[in-house]
């Protein structure tokens, strides 16, 4: 194949390769081209389906320590609700009046939930109060969820100041 063949067979191609990334760009926005509207209205239909039957996780981003300034979180912090269990996995920062030797386990633990209440405190607003109880302390979180999936964790404790978390529900 000669130069100016070569050079004609690898302009086809690049342009063939052009037409297909802005007809796949053009699919995914016509695939997805809800409205604002629908978007928030699916997004809030996910959060309370995943709030009414009690199977939810939220990401914690941000840490509130009574003393003392907020805190950035790294990834991989949560607070996890699966029906008549809490899964916690939160820093803390804080002053504790009672606690084993060592620090104990702080609010990184499972337990199964004693009480739980929910309530509508205001349109667009979740309020869902759990009740749990280990070995070390007895708890009190507090998870207000937004409709768009913004959330705050409170959590109080018998033997550790109150603390406060802000992040997101996760929405599959």
């Amino acid at each position: 194949m000669n130069k100016k063949c070569h050079h004609i067979v690898c302009s086809l191609t690049l342009g063939a390769l052009l037409a297909m990334l802005v007809l796949t760009a053009g699919c995914s926005t016509s695939a997805s081209g809800l409205s604002r509207q629908e978007r928030k209205a699916m997004v809030a239909a996910a959060v309370q389906r995943n709030l009414s039957n009690l199977h939810f996780k939220i990401n914690v981003n941000t840490m509130y320590p009574q003393r003392g300034v907020p805190k950035h979180l790294d990834y991989g912090y949560e607070v996890k609700v699966q029906g008549d269990s809490l899964y916690s996995y939160l820093p803390y920062f804080g002053r504790a009046y009672n606690i084993p030797y060592g620090g104990g386990k702080g609010l990184n633990f499972s337990e199964r939930i004693a009480e739980k209440q929910v309530t509508h405190p205001k349109a667009g607003l979740t309020s869902v109060v759990l009740f749990v109880q280990n070995n070390e302390d007895q708890y009190l979180y507090t998870i207000e969820v937004f409709d768009n999936g913004k959330a705050s964790v409170y959590v109080r404790s018998r033997e550790r100041e109150a603390i406060s978390y802000s992040g997101a529900m996760v929405i599959e």
